[in-house]
């Protein structure tokens, strides 16, 4: 379908197509989640109409990597969400972001909240840098304490974040990666993620995705992201977003040093809502919905969907 002027992809599924539409935005920028959520989330497709967008510059919609800034995303999302209620019968649909996807999700949700029973913010960003300068005093520190030398040198030679020129995404996957081996990867409880829930392995695996899929799936990790995060620097939610019209949700996993949680623990005790609900995931990170897979599809029914729909 067309968004924004450009042909975008849609992953639709589900067992009854009166059930609540739900819209989920990947975490990147630049990627697609849609294979972890069609692995592990598919239970969610007995209670709702799931609908898993491909983001300009990302997997199947990478040729429409026109125009990459932060508002046409966000107008990507209320123009996608117009149609789904439009297309569904709907009034109001839920939205679901997972990090970068909270990002467009929140400011989508701020302009349009009567498009959307709820919102959800797993792994709910707040302000960029600031999360991102936490992580690297956190690795510099780790580092230090464990006599990493080389890896001491190389943080202290890119400097702490934000990185830009014409090719950031270096500096942050070196900061990302090692906070990933470090701190993420040794807490994931559930064995079934652990063996089956790369990221790049499921896309692999992904039968949406032809051969070119794939290589645009691989080349939107790097071009997407080093053209989007830069744009991110001077985002904070808790002063441009401190108030929201409709029923919020945030969940974050215990363990979750990727976006640790006093960032998104200060903005829920800030935001003013007409519901809003705090939940953490105790045996989990960053990717808490795949990770407990089965905890979340409970919270969305029985916590959201049960608070929140109205025919």
């Amino acid at each position: 379908m067309k968004l924004g002027g450009v042909e975008q992809w849609l992953i639709l599924r589900g067992q009854d197509v009166n059930k609540p539409v739900l819209l989920f935005l990947s975490g990147g920028p630049g990627a697609s989640e849609a294979a972890r959520v069609l692995r592990f989330n598919r239970e969610l497709e007995k209670n709702f109409v799931v609908v898993i967008w491909e983001q300009r510059g990302c997997g199947k919609s990478y040729p429409a990597g026109a125009n990459l800034t932060v508002e046409q995303y966000t107008a990507d999302v209320i123009e996608l969400s117009e149609m789904l209620r439009a297309r569904f019968n709907e009034q109001k649909i839920y939205l679901v972001g997972h990090s970068w996807g909270t990002i467009i999700g929140l400011l989508a949700a701020r302009e349009r909240p009567d498009l959307y029973h709820a919102y959800v913010g797993t792994a709910q960003m707040v302000d960029v840098l600031e999360t991102d300068r936490m992580i690297y005093d956190l690795m510099l520190e780790h580092a230090r304490q464990t006599d990493d030398t080389d890896f001491v040198k190389t943080l202290q030679a890119q400097g702490p974040p934000p990185y830009f020129g014409k090719n950031p995404i270096q500096p942050y996957a070196t900061l990302f990666g090692r906070e990933y081996q470090l701190f993420e990867a040794p807490n994931i409880k559930d064995e079934t993620y652990r063996r089956e829930g790369d990221a790049i392995m499921l896309m692999l695996k992904q039968p949406e995705y032809g051969w070119l899929d794939r290589i645009y799936y691989l080349l939107g990790l790097m071009t997407t992201f080093n053209a989007v995060y830069p744009q991110l620097q001077e985002m904070d939610f808790r002063v441009d977003a401190a108030r929201l019209e409709l029923p919020v949700y945030i969940v974050l996993g215990r363990h979750d040093m990727n976006n640790p949680s006093p960032l998104p623990e200060a903005y829920f005790d800030k935001l003013e809502a007409p519901k809003k609900k705090l939940i953490f995931f105790q045996d989990s990170g960053h990717g808490m919905l795949w990770e407990e897979a089965e905890l979340f599809h409970r919270l969305m029914v029985d916590t959201v969907l049960a608070e929140t729909w109205q025919n």
